[in-house]
């Protein structure tokens, strides 16, 4: 526990805390493997309602990459066996909850919340043990709190390093990573309006590199098959080209040439729609999708470093 973990965030719940629905602090929930004796559907509970703690103090529930983690660690306080039938298994927990930057392995805060569990196993005993962790205790809102007010700080003391290394992710041809940088800015930081138009800039750029990329794969695929299977493939492509890219003209009209050929193909409607500029979306909405639709395909290891939180 007291070294740098590898961490698969399919075991982790990226989870927000703000003040409002589209700009909040990124925080993921993580239980690592190495956590000693809890068994694996407990784990599991666990994971789960660090969300659930997290998110019912802030706004939102994020599958999105994020620098700053909560992660538990438990000292079994007592076990009892009772002689009663069927038999059960009592159990005195102390859960720690940490807060901190899982990338620099700064720790912000940590808290210690005895709870108590009974079950007919010890699984079940460890699974009624974490439900007692309630989000609305004083000491975990407190807890929860303090760890938003580090965070807010690492950006409003952070600003300047941050956008010189979404530049540089843009100048090397990531432009969506560059995005995802500046996406974790949460609007309560005073980075957050210094940082705006970078970050419109910078939404634009991957957009219409996206936009780019898409047109020209359903080209070769529209180019090398014209039949019903091709047709779909490339509509699914295109439906995926945000409408204020600067190729979406071109975008458009590629797909009414395979929507009027798909519909020769089968007579019946065509259920592939492109995307319609939405007046009432900011542009930071279009970005979050976009940014969140890109994390779910990249790989999911990531290196944290929490030496020393235990």
């Amino acid at each position: 526990m007291k070294k740098a973990l590898a961490i698969l965030f399919c075991l982790a719940s990226i989870v927000a805390i703000g003040q409002n629905n589209d700009y909040s602090i990124n925080l993921g929930a993580y239980v690592p493997d190495q956590i000693e004796n809890v068994p694996a559907s407990a784990k599991k509970m666990l994971i789960n309602k660090l969300g659930q703690l997290v998110t019912a103090n802030g706004i939102s529930d994020n599958q999105y990459n994020s620098r700053f983690i909560i992660t538990p660690n438990i000292d079994v306080v007592m076990k009892e066996i009772t002689p009663t039938s069927p038999v059960k298994v009592v159990l005195n927990l102390d859960i720690t909850l940490y807060i901190g930057d899982g990338i620099a392995g700064t720790l912000y805060t940590s808290e210690t919340f005895n709870v108590k569990g009974v079950g007919t196993t010890e699984t079940k005993a460890y699974i009624q043990a974490i439900k007692r962790l309630k989000p609305k205790n004083e000491a975990m809102q407190a807890f929860i709190s303090r760890g938003k007010e580090n965070i807010i700080e690492y950006y409003n003391t952070n600003c300047s390093q941050i956008q010189k290394e979404a530049r540089a992710l843009e100048n090397s041809g990531q432009p969506e990573e560059a995005l995802g940088l500046m996406l974790a800015i949460p609007a309560s930081s005073s980075c957050f309006d210094k940082s705006q138009k970078m970050t419109k800039a910078l939404y634009i750029t991957a957009v219409n590199r996206d936009c780019k990329l898409r047109l020209n794969e359903a080209q070769a695929i529209w180019s090398a098959n014209q039949d019903i299977e091709a047709a779909n493939k490339a509509a699914g492509i295109l439906a995926g080209v945000q409408p204020e890219a600067d190729c979406f003209t071109k975008v458009k009209a590629l797909f009414q040439k395979i929507e009027n050929r798909a519909k020769e193909l089968q007579d019946r409607d065509w259920n592939y729609k492109l995307k319609v500029l939405d007046a009432t979306k900011s542009y930071y909405d279009s970005a979050f999708e976009v940014s969140m639709a890109r994390a779910k395909n990249q790989p999911s290891t990531v290196m944290y470093n929490v030496r020393g939180w235990y």
